[in-house]
């Protein structure tokens, strides 16, 4: 535990400055719970954060896991900025969502800590999750996201578990903290017919006292809502395993309830994995990817840190970048073999102003490694081209993980961009897959509402003519 002081204790400090304010309520068994609760940046009242006590803070977590999808209903009257939506946009989407007081929907995720009084620890055996207030249920701009982690969480927080508003429980659990120490998690609670407020309550023991400790989101309680009709499509998922970075959706009229049993189709860049160069430009300097390559002592990591904060910052993929083009048909069954064309629809623009900040990282013995290893087809943009084929008459196998999933398959294809001056290339993807009774379906592919954007990038260019070039050290397998 005491190695992992360090981090929880960052994540401690990390909490009060999500939160605006930690907000323990700090209880013993005799004592009552507080006759209203303080609202968002309340100041603590006379029994938080008193003197030999237990503390805590709480604030709302994107997600768990990379499979994860997080969803909410924004109140009506807002309509969601475009720097908010699209591949790798979800902790944007996430932020301007919850500080409009947006109710999660169906699931929800908190991340909170829990510190020991200086002069002695304490041991949780115990947490469950409180029905408050009912709500009536939300109305306004549906927002969800695919892929949805919350890289703000330190790994080094684990899951306590699921709890349900539904069927309410105890989860039992052991943690021992030394005396001044913190520890931290995450904690998923879920609803299908309750909207309605919600916070935790865990059972501590400091020394032979048992009290009751409450973590809630800065003061207010938590909210959840019932589930609503999922936004993105069956086939926006089944690239994520791939490597693909988060989709941010929105919706501002919610479908009917029975889902579509069409044939759906998406296409979501791969991102860079282990020993594959990065190339990316900026419109401006992202100061974030100089402290994020301050220590490029770990090989196979930094590189991929440094795309991601680039992607979220809105910066382009330039050179080379390979796509999963997903296939999902929920009514496949026993014919699951398809038949798929690809091609593109290119708008050759020249950017203005002037060059951008260009972006390269490179691990260890680095060469050209691009993630597009397995891509049946790769081609070249030169020039505004209404019709540039990728694919044609490209078999595809469909599979089917679980039985309650729509059978999905996956085709990868690289597309490049080498130009000596500052071109942008705009292109959506016109699919069609056909099945074998010969029944055809067309299908117009973009990024969340917007086309696919890739720079140009100098054919043969150096990693020192870049503006930012990053070399990560050492070599590392396993």
């Amino acid at each position: 535990m005491n190695g992992r002081r360090p981090f929880l204790g960052a994540f401690l400090l990390t909490a009060a400055v999500w939160a605006g304010v930690a907000v323990p309520w700090a209880l013993t068994d005799r004592e009552p719970a507080p006759a209203a609760t303080p609202g968002p940046g309340a100041l603590a009242g006379p029994n938080i954060a008193a003197e030999g006590r237990s503390r805590a803070a709480g604030r709302q977590a994107l997600g768990m896991a990379w499979s994860s999808t997080w969803s909410a209903t924004v109140p009506e009257g807002s309509a969601v900025p475009d720097r908010a939506l699209g591949a790798g946009r979800c902790a944007e989407l996430f932020t301007w969502a919850t500080e409009r007081s947006a109710v999660p929907r169906g699931t929800a995720t908190a991340a909170f800590t829990l510190t020991a009084p200086e002069d002695r620890g304490l041991v949780v055996r115990s947490l469950r999750v409180v029905k408050g207030r009912k709500l009536p249920p939300p109305k306004g701009t549906d927002v969800e996201c695919l892929g949805a982690v919350d890289r703000g969480v330190p790994q080094s927080m684990e899951s306590w578990g699921r709890l349900s508003l539904d069927r309410p429980r105890d989860l039992k659990v052991s943690r021992a903290v030394g005396p001044g120490a913190t520890v931290g998690g995450l904690i998923e609670t879920r609803t299908t017919d309750c909207s309605c407020q919600w916070w935790i309550e865990v059972e501590v023991w400091e020394g032979a006292k048992k009290r009751t400790i409450r973590i809630d989101d800065a003061g207010s309680p938590f909210t959840l809502a019932p589930p609503v009709a999922g936004i993105g499509a069956p086939a926006q998922g089944g690239a994520l395993k791939y490597g693909t970075p988060d989709v941010a959706l929105a919706r501002e009229d919610s479908p009917g309830d029975a889902p579509s049993e069409a044939p759906s189709v998406s296409a979501s860049r791969l991102l860079a994995g282990n020993g594959q160069e990065m190339w990316m430009v900026a419109d401006r300097e992202v100061p974030e990817v100089g402290r994020l390559t301050a220590n490029l002592d770990v090989p196979g990591a930094v590189c991929q840190r440094v795309e991601r904060r680039l992607v979220a910052d809105g910066a382009l993929p330039a050179g080379r970048a390979a796509y999963a083009v997903s296939i999902a048909d929920p009514s496949a069954r026993e014919d699951l073999e398809r038949v798929v064309d690809v091609s593109l629809k290119v708008k050759k623009t020249v950017r203005e102003g002037p060059p951008p900040q260009g972006y390269g990282c490179y691990p260890a013995q680095w060469g050209l490694q691009t993630n597009d290893k397995q891509t049946e087809a790769s081609v070249r943009l030169s020039r505004d081209t209404p019709h540039l084929p990728v694919l044609t008459g490209e078999p595809v196998q469909l599979f089917r993980e679980t039985e309650d999933e729509p059978a999905t398959g996956t085709v990868f294809v690289t597309v490049e961009a080498w130009d000596p001056d500052d071109a942008e290339y705009r292109f959506t993807l016109d699919v069609t897959v056909e099945d074998a009774s010969g029944k055809r379906t067309h299908h117009t592919v973009d990024d969340a509402g917007r086309p696919f954007v890739l720079a140009s990038r100098p054919d043969g260019m150096a990693p020192r003519h870049e503006k930012y070039a990053y070399y990560e050290n050492g070599h590392k397998v396993g």
